[in-house]
């Protein structure tokens, strides 16, 4: 793979680590975390980073595919959807991950414990985010 789609594909690694790690916890009851910071800690910080790899990889693809660069990450996310490389509700329903990740990178001290709750227990659009790079990925490289 030449190193154009590199970055793409590597982000995709980083992103499949960081659900690898939060699948175990996605089933625990928010007290659970509640008592233990080091679990807070592991899933914040692989949400955010799932978030930002998800943000990355749009913003890859618009760049490789000249596309009119999006305001946001939010709309990135949704540019993705109105150019076909995801199916566009599920663009629309991925696209808020954007701010839940500037609100763990840079609200980090007033973060709802619910929203994330919501989010850890979402793995599952993570992970089809995923499956439909690949599938871009492969019609794009062969």
């Amino acid at each position: 793979m030449t190193s154009e789609w590199n970055g793409i594909e590597r982000r995709l690694e980083r992103l499949k680590e960081c659900l690898l790690k939060l699948a175990p916890l996605a089933n625990k009851r928010s007290d659970e975390f509640a008592d233990n910071p080091y679990l807070r800690d592991i899933v914040e910080r692989n949400l955010e980073v799932a978030a930002q790899a998800c943000i990355d990889i749009a913003n890859r693809i618009i760049a490789l595919e000249q596309l009119e660069k999006p305001s946001d990450a939010h709309g990135a996310i949704e540019m993705l959807g109105k150019v076909g490389v995801l199916p566009r509700e599920f663009a629309e329903k991925l696209a808020p991950i954007a701010g839940f990740r500037n609100i763990l990178v840079h609200e980090y001290l007033e973060i709802d414990w619910a929203e994330i709750m919501k989010h850890l227990s979402r793995l599952d659009d993570l992970h089809a985010f995923m499956e439909y790079i690949k599938r871009w990925l492969k019609e794009r490289t062969g």
